[in-house]
């Protein structure tokens, strides 16, 4: 399993030259109750710099609780990138996937579920990483709809259905075809790396968001060295404005 570095407490550009092309992947922990919190202003502060977009597609979220996650996951995002590239940032999109404009090379995914989200960074390949909340559903209903067969009978409680699906939903976001892919390549869960046989040259990886969540990590290269941090507030940058979804 992979385990979780030291926090990271003020990264820095240097971060991104440890992040090498097609060899390494790092993924950050937010908790997204404290990007947002009070005596965190200077993050805070990175607010204003939300495109149009994502401030109204905040608007139209009614509940409270999550229209504050959403926020707090667009705001952590661009203070985990201004770590790795000392060009603005500044977004777009590849069909539906966004992506950061620039000659950078730096990839991205972001997850969030509850009160948590993952950010995953790779340079020169594509990356893709979900986290769910680990909650009662109708495990063998779902798994029946959105897994392999062989992968819906192994399913015998939720925290398992969350486990492949996580794994799914990050080969997804890869692959660009979104929910339309499934149920997708069959995957055998081992707590740690993924046997992936139907595509060899992928590393799939659970990792180990802590207690209540389920979460996996893709990439389009092997080997990839998985390098995992908790994030903690720091100074603002300045960053332009350039939506993400």
């Amino acid at each position: 399993m992979t385990q979780w570095s030291l926090p990271w407490r003020q990264p820095s550009g240097a971060l991104g030259e440890r992040l090498r092309p097609l060899l390494d992947a790092h993924v950050w922990r937010i908790p997204l109750s404290r990007v947002l919190a009070p005596g965190s202003a200077d993050v805070y502060g990175l607010l204003g710099e939300l495109s149009d977009e994502e401030l109204r597609r905040a608007a139209r979220i009614t509940v409270d609780e999550e229209r504050a996650r959403f926020l707090a996951s667009h705001v952590a995002l661009r203070d985990v990138l201004a770590g790795y590239t000392s060009e603005a940032l500044r977004f777009t999109r590849d069909g539906d996937r966004p992506v950061l404009a620039g000659a950078s090379g730096i990839e991205f995914s972001l997850s969030r579920s509850g009160g948590l989200a993952l950010i995953a960074v790779t340079s020169g390949v594509r990356v893709g990483v979900d986290v769910e909340e680990v909650r009662e559903v109708d495990h063998d209903g779902l798994a029946a709809r959105t897994l392999r067969p062989e992968e819906a009978a192994a399913v015998r409680e939720p925290v398992t259905f969350f486990r492949y699906w996580t794994c799914k939903e990050a080969y997804l976001k890869v692959d660009g075809r979104g929910l339309a892919g499934l149920p997708g390549p069959s995957f055998t869960l081992t707590g740690g790396v993924v046997s992936f046989e139907d595509c060899p040259e992928w590393t799939m990886t659970e990792l180990d968001a802590g207690s209540g969540h389920a979460a996996a990590l893709a990439v389009p290269a092997r080997p990839v060295t998985v390098r995992a941090f908790d994030w903690l507030p720091r100074p603002a940058r300045a960053h332009r404005k350039g939506g993400v979804s």
